[in-house]
């Protein structure tokens, strides 16, 4: 499961603001720190609603809203982004994440 701290409270919030407005029970439930991945199907799913994610986080940053009181979103996300990576790398999907990477 994705682990959260305190000093990591800001990025749970916009991993969960996201995974809501993509939708899926899922994506919701990874990003919440709630389950983890079971297979590749999975693993992409999730991947893809990073992605997706991310896309929508990056208008909101440019467009300067506040998300949750949180101001600065590119930072925060880039935090969860870290989380998401060490994840995929040490639950064995690696390959996948760096995959969707290279085609960004």
């Amino acid at each position: 499961m994705l682990k959260f701290d305190a000093d990591s409270k800001n990025a749970k919030l916009l991993a969960i603001h996201y995974a809501r407005l993509i939708g899926g029970d899922l994506l919701i439930k990874f990003m919440s720190g709630e389950t983890d991945l079971s297979n590749t199907e999975n693993a992409t799913l999730i991947i893809k609603g990073f992605w997706q994610m991310t896309d929508l986080a990056i208008k909101d940053n440019h467009a300067n809203k506040i998300i949750e009181g949180i101001t600065d979103i590119e930072f925060w996300m880039h935090k969860l982004f870290i989380k998401v990576n060490g994840y995929m790398t040490r639950n064995g999907f690696k390959t996948l994440w760096d995959a969707s990477i290279n085609n960004r």
